[in-house]
């Protein structure tokens, strides 16, 4: 394969930049995604969009049309191609492309995940965004967890493959996913079909606990299992003076289910986890409010160390609306999964990483200690036969992983992408 990915390296730096100025949330990366397609279709990928890879029935918490509206203009207003945007527009966002390789081999799987956060981005003359021109140039909303980056691995990766065709063993499936920092695209991904003839599946993030250029960990380990949920209670109002004894009170019954879902007992067969982190109710001083709404989610160790946290939870917010004679509907929001590495992938990409230049370290392993919806993806591959690796790409992080003083060293996209175009040879049995 001739090496395209040190060629292009200049052209990548400046996708990821182009990808930091229009960042756009969960359900509305419409710019990524129309940029992403624009160029996987000119380098001759099948490509899959919209609800080919995205089933509405799957979509948590889908984005409302005022949100929709404003995130297009803002993908149009960044250059964005009204016809790529188009089978995006009602927030089915991301690009699945498809490459196949002239010679018979195995199916070969690469996510990258395009979303960013809802957080603003430092104006601060320092910071190497804002002095080189590529700052956010969306109010309250920021890459400051390195997706950018991500995707344009991705896209370097891709242009890689594109420019080796001729020499291409079986396929190639590139999965640009939405909706990661709600850990909501992974599962719709699933459901689309699309994955499920993977036999490998090779994933990644940059910085988290590597943060030194050249440093690589390839045995990553202790993801938690999560479930997100909305709560949503319904009672009746009535003037809090007059009658209160004629209502029923939404607000104390979400009080009551609040206080009590932190006193679940925790597992005692490993580290357990539940948190409210939004919740509003009422309209005003005197009437007894008939609409509550929270936000929580629990987090495992293991699937069932986290299924009893779900399990208890929902036992106790169905008792709060017994208590307060309230209506009640609990819907899912995200949901990842406890994975590991495949040990043979773990001990082949060791191997390989030692051999590249580019590879100054080999961290011996990291405990992930949160969640990831990668997770998912993988554990579908390995329950279906096929075999799964997440590493860590090491660069320092400005002011820390979702933090608005965040930046990276771009060096660490060919970094990746080399180590990955090396696990596509390696799989193939080349190196």
């Amino acid at each position: 394969m001739t090496d395209s990915i040190a060629a292009n390296k200049a052209a990548a730096i400046e996708w990821r930049r182009a990808l930091h100025r229009c960042p756009q949330p969960a359900w509305l990366e419409l710019f990524a995604t129309a940029f992403i397609a624009e160029k996987l279709a000119a380098w001759g990928y099948e490509i899959k969009m919209g609800r080919d890879i995205i089933p509405p029935d799957k979509q948590f918490m889908p984005p409302d049309a005022d949100l929709l509206a404003r995130a297009y203009a803002q993908a149009v207003a960044a250059g964005a191609s009204e016809k790529y945007l188009a089978p995006a527009k009602q927030g089915h966002t991301g690009v699945i492309a498809i490459l196949r390789g002239a010679l018979p081999g195995p199916t070969v799987g690469f996510r990258f995940d395009i979303d960013a956060n809802e957080t603003p981005e430092t104006a601060d003359p320092a910071h190497r965004p804002v002095r080189e021109g590529f700052a956010s140039a969306n109010p309250g909303c920021a890459h400051m967890c390195g997706h950018d980056a991500h995707a344009a691995i991705g896209l370097l990766l891709a242009k890689h493959f594109a420019d080796n065709r001729a020499t291409l063993r079986g396929t190639v499936k590139i999965i640009f996913q939405p909706n990661e920092e709600n850990l909501g695209g992974a599962a719709a991904i699933i459901a689309s079909g699309l994955i499920d003839d993977l036999d490998y599946l090779f994933s990644g993030h940059i910085g988290l606990a590597v943060k030194e250029t050249g440093h690589i960990c390839l045995n990553v380990h202790s993801f938690m299992a999560l479930n997100r949920f909305e709560v949503t209670y319904t009672g009746r109002p009535i003037h809090a003076a007059l009658r209160p004894d004629q209502g029923n009170n939404a607000l104390l019954g979400s009080c009551a289910a609040i206080t009590n879902l932190y006193a679940i007992a925790r597992h005692g067969l490993g580290a357990s986890r539940i948190n409210v982190g939004y919740h509003t109710a009422g309209t005003t001083w005197n009437v007894i409010p008939d609409k509550a709404y929270f936000r929580f989610e629990t987090r495992g160790v293991t699937n069932e160390i986290n299924a009893y946290m779900v399990e208890k939870a929902h036992e106790i917010i169905n008792g709060a609306a017994q208590m307060y004679g309230l209506g009640v509907e609990i819907n899912p929001a995200a949901v990842a999964s406890v994975a590991e590495n495949t040990p043979a992938m773990i001990t082949l990409a060791e191997k390989i990483a030692a051999s590249l230049p580019s590879v100054k370290h080999i961290v011996p392993s990291v405990a992930f200690n949160a969640s990831e919806d990668v997770t998912l993806l993988m554990q579908h591959i390995q329950d279906r036969g096929g075999q799964a690796l997440v590493a860590l790409f090491g660069t320092p992080v400005g002011g820390g992983h979702h933090n608005a003083a965040f930046d990276i060293d771009e060096e660490v996209i060919p970094n990746a992408a080399e180590f990955l175009a090396a696990m596509y040879q390696a799989v193939q049995g080349d190196r």
